[in-house]
């Protein structure tokens, strides 16, 4: 399973942060975002690459959602079993530290 984390719009409209703007020179600061993350669904895979094509095209299946979700994509927060934690890059993904996870509630 692979818990998938977003900013609701909400809050992107709120702090003029867009995670979608993420890039590894620092355009979006994950660090001072992070806790405007909220876990919005468990995926039905292990794999990030299967993972973020479910967070799109589906089956409806794979998922379990907690909150409005909207398609997995570039400043996204993935977190396998494992608690191997990634965010969606704008190719690939980058593995981040899991202690940035303590600042996300939970919401399963």
């Amino acid at each position: 399973m692979i818990r998938v984390y977003q900013m609701p719009s909400k809050s992107m409209e709120a702090t003029n942060s867009y995670s979608f703007m993420y890039d590894k020179d620092g355009l979006f600061d994950l660090d001072t975002n992070i806790q405007y993350y909220e876990h919005v669904a468990n995926l039905d895979t292990n794999d990030l690459n299967e993972a973020f094509e479910i967070g799109n095209i589906g089956p409806e299946d794979k998922y379990t959602r907690f909150k409005k979700m909207r398609s997995v994509s570039v400043g996204d927060i993935l977190v396998n079993d494992n608690n191997d934690t990634f965010v969606v890059a704008s190719f690939g993904f980058d593995q981040i530290q899991p202690q940035w996870m303590l600042k996300v509630s939970e919401v399963a």
